[in-house]
């Protein structure tokens, strides 16, 4: 088994290298990740099991290249390095090479079975090890332990002898801190849509998105409860004025964060601010209850929009139908319970299906965007890049092709 280290300022890039494939079956452990140059020195200190970094050279605070400038003789000696570049990055690629480098790849022409080979390449190169195999199990042996404390905190009052393991598990919480839970509102599409056995990756890549989140708005801790369901407890950073507006700014973020990298409808509710972790329970407790559960009308719309949504001319009104009620009555307690307008949900649901598309088929630009609803591939271009704010075109060549936008 190999640790693979993931630089990069870019936190989709780092989720998306993660969720490329089951790394953990063909033996990489994709636990570890870093934002900038910084930040991967001390996890490089922390961690010394870690045996390969995919590396961006593009950062902030400190770049890839200034990395492997400081990187300790003894421990550049145990590293595999593959650089992750753009294409007129190649004057950067040659000095990263004269610095250590072993190998790169481009970016814009990644995917699973690209960055498959190249770690398998760079692994060749690493003599085996009992000690760091040994690293490996211990720390996730050590990291299921902290999950396991952290729902044993929201499941009943915390027991000194609970609150005294957080040192030696890495658990930071610090009262006074809030906690707020998180659901993925369709959990029965997200199954038909990743399978049985990817259900459990997209509960990882979930809480792993959580996470960040949670590191970029405060401080505190994320926990996977079941695929579908999260918990966060959060703590605003020092100095916040007012700590409930924060929490509740930080829940809306992550809500938002987390369904747009996954492509779900993830929402959140709040609890009370907790002055002790004893209080964890009952926040929680709290905030499952705060949760608002859609009413039989807007369940039957959106049913309607899932079966539909491919046809142009499927509208407000037809939903209305369905669902029994007028266009005014089903608009108005769509919004106020979703937080999105019944046309923003139509045109979310069609894109999401347009990027699956883009990604995985060989469709044309004007083709997915006929497949999703959008005869005109000028307003489909449109809708799309409001909503992710790349046009099909660039998104697309994400994943190393470049189609024409039109026939």
């Amino acid at each position: 088994m190999h640790s693979v280290l993931v630089v990069d300022d870019e936190p989709f890039v780092r989720l998306s290298l993660a969720s490329l494939r089951p790394w953990g079956d063909d033996g990489f452990d994709f636990t570890a990740e870093a934002g900038n140059g910084a930040e991967a020195l001390a996890v490089l200190a922390a961690r010394p099991e870690i045996d390969i970094v995919l590396l961006d050279l593009s950062m902030p605070v400190m770049d890839g290249l200034e990395l492997l400038r400081r990187l300790p003789p003894d421990r550049a000696r145990r590293l595999a390095v593959v650089v992750l570049s753009a294409h007129d990055d190649f004057h950067l690629v040659r000095q990263a090479f004269t610095l250590g480098a072993s190998d790169y790849l481009l970016k814009g022409e990644l995917d699973g079975g690209a960055l498959r080979a190249a770690l398998e390449k760079a692994a060749s190169g690493i003599a085996e090890s009992r000690e760091r195999d040994a690293a490996i199990v211990k720390r996730r042996h050590l990291e299921l332990l902290r999950v396991q404390v952290l729902r044993d905190l929201l499941a009943g009052p915390a027991s000194p002898e609970l609150v005294e393991t957080f040192g030696e598990l890495g658990i930071g919480l610090e009262p006074p801190f809030h906690v707020c839970c998180f659901w993925v509102e369709d959990l029965a599409q997200v199954q038909a849509r990743e399978g049985a056995e990817g259900l459990g990756r997209f509960g990882e890549m979930a809480a792993r998105s959580l996470a960040q989140a949670l590191s970029r708005g405060g401080r505190g801790e994320a926990v996977s409860l079941s695929p579908g369901h999260m918990a966060a407890l959060f703590s605003p950073p020092p100095g916040t004025g007012d700590a409930e507006a924060a929490a509740r700014a930080f829940c809306a973020d992550a809500a938002e964060y987390v369904g747009r990298y996954l492509s779900v409808k993830f929402t959140s509710s709040l609890g009370p601010a907790c002055a002790a972790v004893r209080e964890a329970a009952e926040a929680y407790r709290a905030a499952r209850a705060a949760r608002t559960v859609e009413s039989r009308i807007v369940v039957q719309a959106k049913r309607a929009v899932r079966e539909r949504f491919a046809d142009p001319e499927f509208s407000l009104e037809e939903a209305s139908r369905r669902a029994g009620v007028s266009k005014n009555h089903l608009s108005f307690e769509f919004s106020r319970e979703t937080g999105e307008t019944f046309t923003e949900h139509l045109s979310r649901i069609r894109v999401e299906e347009a990027k699956r598309l883009l990604a995985t088929s060989s469709l044309l630009v004007y083709q997915v965007g006929e497949r999703v609803g959008y005869p005109s591939v000028e307003h489909f271009s449109r809708v799309f890049k409001k909503l992710v704010g790349v046009s099909p075109v660039r998104f697309r060549a994400g994943y190393g092709r470049d189609e024409p936008e039109g026939p």
